[in-house]
């Protein structure tokens, strides 16, 4: 056979590790990997220059915006920013402007994507407000529910147990995952009152809304009710140690899985304090020995996946004066693999597990068939790393429309120099080559 291209000396990455070779891919699908000479022809060669190969990243916790929030990010600018990062494969949060919890929103905001995305996009679903719209949604290839424990997105009351179990229920019935905020709306507003009475509005203060505490009473309330409905439910940015505990022990009685940021890894309080409304997430910074052992549960394998909660605003919103205006978020798709391949250097992790956090195991948790491995008959989506390039990480080079971060001049090393979607080059040396649109939408399986 004649395949459509070749990628040629490389140190390619496998579940075996890293080969001396390269891969070659067929209508859009990896169809060998091997020794050169072992490879098919191909009616195109590309010399990788000693790069490493590593599977397409997926990111499951992005919010791109589009809509009516297209001023802080849109499709297009999301997808090209996920490609400079490393990331063939994102999943799109449901909290937009009008919010994706119907059908017809949820068709909307495809039909915009699909114009636009130049990497895969899949979508999740907000809490709509009927059990039959529920089960349309789970119909309509979505990647999966997202549930705000936090804040009243949704026209459900979910205050008590038994309407949250219902909910849980409903997951498992149409077999999908709910991926949860766990923050204790009660708690936190309570707080929040609190502060704003006393005129507290500094960063301080608004961490001291967002306490542990409240991370760790809304993991145990659905640890507590998983169980009774057999539903799967991922754990959305965990911050604390304390809820990652609680979260690997109920592994033995509930199909549970949490994924953890690289801000919550690398920055703590302090830095909030420094850099103010630009470092304002939610939930927030912790202190730096929280973030310590974060990285002991990381090396334990508690954490399932790394997500980059990429969350973007104008630089006006962040820089606001009073804390209770500032937006939570900041843009990740660009900084995570930088930042993870940076801890390899510092003997922190290894390759083969920042790739089964960023690919393999987000692949096999939200059930995307043919993604997250270098493997014959698998999508072609990977990317060539230099792995010893080291640069000052800069916002204002970003391709995202959120040109901040609290890791604004931070050193990292590794770089990713050309992203492939598809079978297709998609961008190179930080210049797109995709055309709009060629990024598909995930469809549901299993």
């Amino acid at each position: 056979m004649i395949a459509d291209l070749a990628v040629v000396n490389a140190h390619i990455l496998t579940t075996q590790g890293l080969l001396d070779g390269g891969l070659a891919v067929d209508r859009g699908r990896i169809c060998a990997i091997g020794k050169a000479l072992n490879l098919p022809q191909a009616d195109e060669t590309l010399n990788a220059a000693k790069h490493v190969i590593l599977p397409g990243l997926i990111d499951v916790h992005t919010h791109l915006r589009g809509l009516q929030l297209a001023y802080k990010e849109d499709f297009s600018t999301g997808t090209c920013a996920a490609l400079a990062g490393g990331f063939t494969t994102i999943l799109d949060m449901p909290n937009t402007i009008p919010p994706t919890n119907s059908s017809s929103s949820l068709h909307a905001k495809k039909a915009v994507a699909a114009k636009t995305a130049v990497a895969n996009l899949g979508f999740y679903s907000g809490i709509p407000a009927t059990d039959a719209e529920f089960k349309t949604l789970a119909g309509d290839d979505t990647v999966g529910f997202k549930l705000f424990l936090n804040k009243p997105y949704h026209e459900r009351n979910l205050a008590d147990d038994e309407p949250l179990l219902h909910l849980f229920n409903l997951v498992h019935e149409v077999d999908s995952i709910i991926a949860i905020h766990a923050e204790s709306r009660r708690l936190v507003e309570r707080l929040e009152r609190a502060a704003r009475r006393s005129n507290s509005n500094d960063v301080l203060s608004y961490l001291r809304t967002h306490t542990p505490e409240a991370e760790v009473a809304a993991v145990n309330r659905v640890l507590r009710l998983v169980p009774l409905s057999g539903a799967r439910a991922h754990f959305c940015h965990i911050s604390t140690s304390t809820a990652l505990d609680m979260i690997s022990k109920a592994k033995n009685v509930s199909s549970v899985t949490a994924e953890v940021t690289p801000h919550h890894l690398y920055l703590s309080s302090s830095d909030a304090t420094r850099h103010g409304g630009v470092a304002v997430m939610d939930p927030p910074l912790r202190d730096e020995m929280e973030s310590r052992r974060l990285w002991i549960d990381l090396k334990r394998g508690r954490i399932d996946i790394i997500a980059s909660d990429h969350a973007p605003h104008t630089l006006e919103e962040k820089s606001r004066p009073n804390i209770w205006d500032v937006p939570p978020g900041i843009p990740g798709l660009e900084t995570t693999l930088p930042l993870l391949l940076t801890s390899i250097v510092d003997q922190r992790t290894s390759l083969h597990q920042v790739i089964t956090l960023l690919a393999r195991n987000p692949a096999r948790i939200f059930k995307l068939p043919r993604k997250g491995h270098l493997q014959p008959g698998y999508d072609a989506d990977f990317i060539l790393v230099d792995l010893k390039t080291s640069y000052a990480l800069q916002p204002s080079a970003f391709l995202s429309k959120a040109k901040y971060s609290p890791f604004v001049g931070r050193q990292v090393t590794g770089k990713v120099i050309t992203t492939f979607v598809n079978g297709a080059m998609a961008m190179d040396e930080g210049e797109l080559i995709a055309k709009p649109g060629s990024g598909k939408i995930l469809r549901r399986s299993g």
